[in-house]
């Protein structure tokens, strides 16, 4: 697997549930805190950061070379920090930030105390979507921070880029706010491992699709709702208003999403997120079930919690041809969960 996470902000309630898919954030709440705004597109929805003490965060095994892509939106320029890289015994290998004239700067350990290696000869502008993808790869001297706006190379630096003793890897990414609002959209993280999506994506969106009716399961016993599917439609996650529950190792449900808009170029993948949680002790286990064609798919098992998360499975290429996902595949496929354990 290469690519590792997905997120067009339009499917969970912001801030209140940033915790259910990030695995650490910081929110300053009220008229300072993180909030949403429109989207790089009609009717879609972007995270809107209004200081740079606020975060997003993601937690992943660790790897020496990280790829992320998000559309940014800048009211103002000035000097903070957008991005941050740190290894799993929490030293910052690396970040980059925003000058206040514009230009981007990417840095060995952190903005403010770190050593700058690279400046940007352009400018971003304000007040408008530029769509921002950095490739970094931390080693002593093979090191590489390349920086792309709108796929076009702003900054190629080769050299040192590891800041910890010991280690040569980042296992932490975190997007920051600045000073003045900035807001982010379709954002991706990619590894730099397997043989597809293990490089730069370019300018990408993320759709997103619920259930509209039942597909070919619905075995979990039902709570709120007359139908499965129908518990989980909603546009931000309802906690235990509406939900599906069972205990009976196996049981299924799949579903019938909404068809995707029109696409085109390449689909890199498809990102499953079952909102799940356990009511008492012992272990439980959840797996994604994908249904193409007849055949069913099922994804990796992931331990749930007694509190809800959002647990995510991405499926590169269809499981049922083993090739690149197209629209009216993703379109006529039914996505679900199965009790595994």
């Amino acid at each position: 697997m290469a690519l590792r996470f997905i997120d067009g902000f339009d499917h969970y309630a912001i801030p209140s549930q940033i915790p259910l898919k990030y695995t650490s954030y910081n929110d300053s709440g009220g008229s300072s805190g993180i909030t949403t705004t429109t989207g790089r597109r009609s009717g879609s929805t972007a995270l809107l950061f209004r200081t740079s003490a606020d975060f997003i965060g993601l937690t992943f095994d660790p790897q020496s070379t990280w790829i992320i892509g998000f559309g940014l939106y800048m009211l103002s320029t000035e000097t903070t920090e957008l991005l941050r890289f740190t290894d799993e015994a929490g030293t910052i290998q690396g970040a980059l930030s925003i000058g206040n004239d514009g230009t981007i700067r990417v840095y060995r350990s952190s903005v403010t105390s770190g050593t700058l290696l690279a400046t940007s000869t352009n400018a971003l502008p304000i007040l408008t979507w530029n769509y921002i993808e950095v490739k970094l790869t931390v080693a002593d001297s093979g090191g590489n921070w390349e920086v792309r706006v709108n796929e076009s190379t702003w900054i190629n630096f080769t050299g040192d880029t590891k800041q910890s003793a010991t280690l040569s890897t980042v296992a932490r990414i975190q997007v920051w706010g600045r000073g003045s609002d900035n807001a982010i959209d379709d954002l991706y993280v990619c590894d730099s491992t397997g043989s597809t999506n293990n490089t730069f994506l370019g300018d990408v969106r993320v759709d997103t699709v619920r259930p509209i009716g039942a597909g070919n399961y619905s075995e979990f016993s039902k709570v709120g709702s007359a139908s499965n599917w129908d518990n989980l439609d909603d546009t931000t996650l309802d906690s235990d208003s509406t939900y599906n529950h069972s205990n009976t190792v196996g049981q299924r449900d799949t579903l019938d999403c909404g068809n995707l808009p029109a696409i085109t170029g390449t689909i890199f993948g498809v990102q499953v997120n079952m909102a799940a949680r356990k009511d008492d002790a012992g272990g439980r286990t959840l797996r994604s079930l994908t249904r193409v064609s007849g055949n069913d798919y099922e994804g990796d098992s992931q331990n749930v919690g007694t509190d809800y998360r959002v647990y995510r499975q991405i499926i590169e290429k269809n499981p049922d041809t083993t090739a690149a996902w197209t629209e009216s595949e993703i379109n006529g496929a039914e996505f679900g969960y199965k009790v595994q354990a």
